[in-house]
């Protein structure tokens, strides 16, 4: 044990180890990740429901989706797929997340909604072609090393048309600066998050100040297992991820506050880029 908790205070070369699949994929989680989505009122796994909404708003307002063909890639239980839906859009929804699909699915039947949701990787998987829009929304790009947003972007070009747009929000540096290194432990660590039984949870978060990157590294014991969980999180401003568009074959049109769509003013708030494939 004490080697164990020697490990997990030391900090791994910037995302060395990949755990992701695990929030997803595991029969526990994957259903306390699903409670989170669904929570209007918070904010762990998806936005407040009156958030969602404003995002929503903004995106048919810049976009009319009335008609336009929309892929949702990580769409989780359905939650912005079904707004657009409602306003018109042709979407497909993509998640990994077997339980979140279903619900999605389940979700627009009962209000007769004809959403193409697929239980699919976006990194791994084709994405359908000739869509006017493709989003990635709440941080997902944030989880991803250079060398995976490199290859989703590659993707995400191969299933735009001409003129579509890649919409997605990041977490701001000015979010990163708030955050600080800190170690904690606990019985059932976050209410019982990580397993159905009693377990000891470890959290060490570790901040690459260079890099803007933190990465929050649990180790979870539990009385017949033990096992660890890495959720790295890159920060960005909007110098940097235009730059890295721009080698990756984007334009980037605008970058705005990713809950009204407006004119993106430095602030401790996500903001979201609207970019187009260049020709």
């Amino acid at each position: 044990m004490f080697q164990e908790l020697l490990s997990l205070n030391e900090r791994p070369k910037p995302f060395s180890v990949y755990s992701v699949d695990e929030l997803w994929t595991d029969p526990h989680i994957s259903h306390r990740m699903l409670e989170f989505h669904l929570d209007a009122e918070g904010d762990m796994a998806s936005r407040q429901s009156t958030s969602i909404d404003g995002i929503v708003e903004w995106m048919n307002l810049r976009f009319d989706l009335a008609g336009k063909a929309v892929c949702d890639l990580g769409c989780g239980p359905g939650l912005y797929s079904m707004r657009m839906a409602r306003r018109g859009a042709r979407v497909t929804g993509l998640d990994f997340s077997l339980r979140s699909i279903d619900h999605a699915r389940d979700a627009a039947q009962q209000e007769r909604l004809e959403i193409n949701f697929i239980r699919a990787d976006y990194l791994k998987d084709d994405l359908p072609p000739d869509q006017d829009l493709v989003l990635l929304i709440y941080g997902d790009l944030c989880a991803l090393s250079l060398e995976r947003r490199r290859l989703l972007y590659g993707k995400v070009k191969a299933a735009l048309k001409f003129g579509g747009c890649f919409v997605f929000d990041v977490f701001s540096s000015h979010q990163f600066e708030q955050r600080q290194e800190a170690s904690s432990y606990g019985l059932r660590l976050m209410d019982g998050f990580w397993a159905s039984g009693d377990y000891f949870g470890f959290l060490t978060t570790f901040l690459y100040d260079d890099l803007k990157l933190a990465l929050d590294r649990y180790l979870i014991v539990e009385p017949e297992r033990t096992r660890e969980i890495f959720n790295w999180l890159q920060y960005f401003d909007p110098e940097s991820i235009t730059e890295e568009l721009t080698a990756n074959g984007f334009e980037v049109v605008q970058v705005v506050d990713a809950l009204t769509g407006k004119p993106w003013r430095p602030s401790p708030r996500e903001f979201s880029v609207i970019a187009r494939h260049s020709p």
